[in-house]
């Protein structure tokens, strides 16, 4: 999301573009995954998915 290069990978979150939400097809997807720094992830990826919903419900 940002855009930098972090080569220290303790510093990076294994996100999952779709939320699962419990759902295990979405969970195991590879194709649903995507590399974050921490910052990005407990940031702007959480204030998307409020402002999108995906807190309450399914996809």
């Amino acid at each position: 999301m940002c855009g930098k290069a972090e080569s220290d990978t303790s510093k990076l979150v294994c996100d999952h573009i779709r939320p699962h939400r419990g759902r295990d097809g979405l969970f195991w997807d590879r194709a649903n995954l995507q590399c974050l720094c921490k910052s990005c992830h407990d940031g702007e990826k959480q204030r998307q998915e409020k402002r999108q919903g995906f807190t309450a419900k399914f996809w």
